[in-house]
């Protein structure tokens, strides 16, 4: 038996239903992803897989401005006032 678990605001790329997805690994070593309401199903590879899902909570409505801590993030650089000469 398969261990199957929800991926969480995950969107089926097929139906578009959002908290549908499962994701399992095979005996084979394989990951899958599944769709319990459609049935789309496919194997999860290393080019398949964004480097972050797409979820309710992560993107944008239409029409809708980015908030205040969605800016992209800037680097500051600390400087130590001993080093200075």
């Amino acid at each position: 038996m398969l261990k199957r678990r929800f991926i969480a605001g995950a969107q089926c790329p097929k139906c578009e239903q959002i908290d549908k997805i499962v994701m399992f690994d095979t005996e084979d070593g394989k990951r899958w992803r599944e769709c319990v309401a459609c049935g789309f199903k496919d194997e999860m590879t290393d080019q398949s897989a964004p480097t972050e899902v797409p979820t309710r909570v992560n993107q944008n409505k239409l029409g809708e401005e980015k908030l205040p801590h969605e800016t992209e993030v800037q680097v500051v650089n600390l400087i130590d006032p001993k080093n200075i000469h």
